[in-house]
């Protein structure tokens, strides 16, 4: 009787912890009215912006023995955090740069709390030769922002039985603030980028490896393919076809929906980009191992959508499938400069082609249908929309004359037409 006493005494006490510290976050960290809320296609308005940004951002990892400036307009930051509202639909953010600093505030949805409550963050940085976070904030909890990243990057080198959090660091010559705009002033790269190779390689995660051999061994298959020649006007459904049928022969009853995922993976190794090896774990191949040039494969006779569809369908099994979707969107309104390739419904409908292909071999309730009927397609109309008449090209001034926002009722027109013809094709019937 004791022992059941003290047992329940216990349980009383861990119990009461527990609603203690629930009920601090509740009324501390939880609000009931979000902090922003901002509209995600005013944001992404400006997409096509951050090419500029873009740009500077790879001179920083290709020009990597010499320092650079990174200039961030307020537009840019703004159409970023556009993107990630559009990719993740319960967040919100906005940003604002002056000369005193900048300031980030984001809103957080949690519908799955006791009642649907907000985490709301406000971040203002300093103009500094480092990071200096001169005030931060959970709900009505301030926080001690320097303190806080000085002990994240102690963890992180502890973690990793290194220097690379503190190295990181150092890599900030200074960060400055003016009206619209911070500039980010790095050191050269090459340094910390060796040595934070070194430390990925070295560090030990653990888990199945399973998925790593059996993309491995797709992409063997397909550099040793000779059923399929090598030619500028091959479609990528050929290839397809191929790995399916290789995939139907390793599966076992409960495993199609595993190879078909480590045979797109494989695919968008050898036929996309051989940098998604470095994603799942694989050293990338050489270029003369895997397609590229006038040897891609193409989708409706273009190499691009072939590029669009493979990508979003190792993207979606990367991700989530919101941020696949948001990638191919704005990536689409970046284009609408001037010296860009122009809006393109048909490149959106190849990136939506890609995702629903995804989807649907690497669900266990579809995977060996989708073998079995792709392994004897002969053509690429099984999985991939017609594209007529689907808009394209569409410069800045073209697409806000026709379809004003990405929410409008035109553009949300064009979506549910491709949706339809997504829905239409053979394969999912």
């Amino acid at each position: 009787m004791v022992l059941i006493n003290t047992l329940i005494s216990f349980l009383l006490k861990i119990a009461t912890f527990i609603a203690v510290i629930l009920l601090c976050v509740h009324f501390l960290l939880l609000q009931e009215q979000p902090l922003v809320s901002v509209s995600s296609a005013q944001q992404v308005d400006q997409a096509q912006s951050v090419n500029d940004l873009i740009y500077d951002l790879s001179k920083v990892f290709k020009e990597r023995h010499v320092g650079h400036h990174v200039a961030v307009t307020q537009a840019q930051g703004q159409s970023l955090l556009g993107f990630m509202q559009r990719a993740m639909p319960k967040f919100n953010g906005t940003i604002d740069f002056t000369q005193q600093g900048g300031e980030m505030h984001m809103s957080i949805l949690l519908n799955k709390w006791f009642t649907p409550r907000y985490v709301n963050i406000s971040i203002q940085l300093a103009s500094s030769q480092d990071i200096d976070i001169t005030d931060l904030s959970v709900g009505n909890v301030p926080l001690p922002g320097n303190a806080l990243l000085a002990a994240i990057s102690w963890l992180v080198n502890m973690y990793t039985d290194s220097q690379i959090a503190t190295q990181a660091q150092a890599q900030i010559d200074s960060l400055t603030f003016s009206q619209h705009q911070a500039v980010l002033s790095v050191m050269p790269m090459h340094d910390f980028l060796t040595e934070l190779k070194l430390v990925r390689e070295r560090i030990d995660f653990g888990g199945d490896n399973s998925q790593e051999i059996r993309i491995s061994y797709y992409l063997g298959f397909l550099m040793n393919v000779q059923s399929i020649p090598k030619t500028n006007n091959t479609s990528l459904s050929a290839y397809i076809r191929e790995l399916m049928l290789e995939a139907q022969i390793q599966s076992q009853p409960d495993t199609a929906h595993l190879e078909n995922e480590a045979a797109i993976l494989a695919l968008a190794i050898y036929a996309g980009s051989s940098r998604f090896a470095n994603f799942v774990g694989l050293t990338p191949p050489l270029a003369r191992d895997v397609l590229y040039g006038d040897f891609m494969p193409k989708l409706a006779n273009r190499n691009d959508l072939s590029q669009h569809f493979i990508f979003s369908a190792a993207i979606k099994l990367l991700s989530d499938q919101g941020v696949t979707v948001a990638i191919g969107e704005f990536k689409e309104l970046m284009d609408r400069v001037v010296s860009g390739s122009g809006y393109s419904f048909v490149d959106l409908a190849a990136d939506k082609a890609g995702v629903k292909f995804a989807d649907y071999l690497t669900d266990p309730d579809t995977a060996k249908s989708a073998q079995s009927r792709l392994s004897i397609a002969s053509n690429e109309d099984l999985l991939f929309p017609d594209i007529k008449d689907l808009p394209e090209g569409l410069k800045t001034d073209a697409f806000k004359q026709t379809f004003k926002t990405v929410d409008s009722p035109e553009y949300q027109q064009m979506i549910t037409e491709i949706k339809g013809r997504l829905a239409g094709l053979p394969l999912y019937q």
